[in-house]
């Protein structure tokens, strides 16, 4: 199993530039510490996850560091325009050394579909057929393509390198996992998301795809030290702190009433950000009880990539986390 740091760029200290600089500086640092993989949110209008433009620290980052893969979780295609995007992402994988990992996204936040102009209810048709046309721009010459949402005609981008790189949807929703299955995508479990849901996914990719095992990320919140109580405590409150910050979207605003009545977003979002779900399946402890927490894990299914968000108030506090699970935790997982 792989090991990746899971970033949220947290403003925890009310200045933006640094917690972007700081994020950067602590995917350095795990890379050094022999992670495998970074993976960057996006999130807008957002004062404390504050990474509204992904792709930039994704350059930045592949420009920075040497081994590490970088990967989106997620890009939010229903945002873009996708000739565009192809074009950027035809550009990264001119110099990425295949590091770049592609995850997507439908959205799960009114707000978003306010200022961009977007629907609810027909995100995720859109970040499939913007999928699907992303990766003929990529991969072929002289597309044209009728969409029910996007078209074009006779386009070749440049630069064109037709090279695959891997996808990775961001969802355990059924039409994700089929569009998974169908196309030997990836999926990324969120930070809430239980072994239950977990089986679910699994059962029901490899009906559709026995061929091709599922390459699975797992998201999860991580705190280690030796202090249980102390731990625990900083944990919980990390994790308040992320809860509200993404669900403070404009609750009150009478403009955003008609979508936050909408059961799907409400779904989406208390499973996405619930509290305690985060905490329940977050791997938090002494470094021997995360041992055995991972263990349980790795038991249950096959995690090709364990993506850990650090549960901590700071930079310094998750650099030392990361240090424990390196030195005391992984070797024997």
């Amino acid at each position: 199993m792989k090991t990746a740091l899971f970033c949220l760029f947290e403003n925890w200290e009310n200045d933006y530039q640094k917690a972007i600089t700081d994020q950067i500086s602590l995917v350095c640092y795990a890379e050094k510490l022999g992670f495998e993989e970074a993976w960057l949110t996006e999130h807008h209008f957002n004062n404390f996850s504050v990474i509204p433009s992904p792709l930039t620290v994704t350059s930045y980052l592949l420009g920075k560091t040497k081994k590490i893969k970088i990967g989106t979780a997620a890009i939010l295609l229903p945002y873009y325009n996708p000739i565009q995007l192809a074009e950027e992402l035809a550009v990264i994988k001119t110099f990425d050394k295949d590091r770049f990992l592609f995850g997507i996204a439908k959205g799960a936040f009114p707000i978003y579909d306010k200022t961009f102009k977007t629907n609810a209810l027909t995100n995720r048709e859109v970040m499939f057929e913007a999928n699907e046309l992303i990766h003929k721009l990529l991969k072929e010459d002289n597309i044209t393509f009728h969409g029910k949402y996007f078209s074009c005609k006779d386009i070749t981008i440049r630069p064109n390198v037709k090279r695959e790189f891997e996808t990775f949807i961001a969802s355990q929703s059924i039409e994700a996992i089929k569009k998974a299955a169908e196309n030997g995508y990836g999926l990324i479990g969120s930070l809430a998301i239980c072994k239950y849901e977990v089986e679910n996914i699994f059962d029901l990719y490899n009906k559709l795809n026995p061929i091709k095992p599922l390459s699975f990320r797992l998201a999860r919140g991580i705190n280690i030290g030796y202090n249980k109580d102390e731990i625990i405590e900083e944990a919980q409150y990390c994790a308040d702190i992320f809860l509200q910050s993404m669900i403070a979207s404009k609750d009150t605003n009478p403009a955003l009433v008609k979508l936050l009545t909408n059961s799907e977003y409400l779904d989406i979002r208390n499973k996405l950000f619930d509290k305690n779900k985060i905490l329940e399946n977050s791997i938090c402890g002494t470094p021997k009880e995360c041992i055995e927490q991972i263990k349980r894990l790795k038991e249950s299914f096959n995690i090709e990539t364990l993506l850990l968000k650090p549960l901590t108030k700071s930079s310094k506090r998750a650099k030392k986390v990361l240090e424990l699970y390196v030195k005391e935790v992984k070797p024997y997982v």
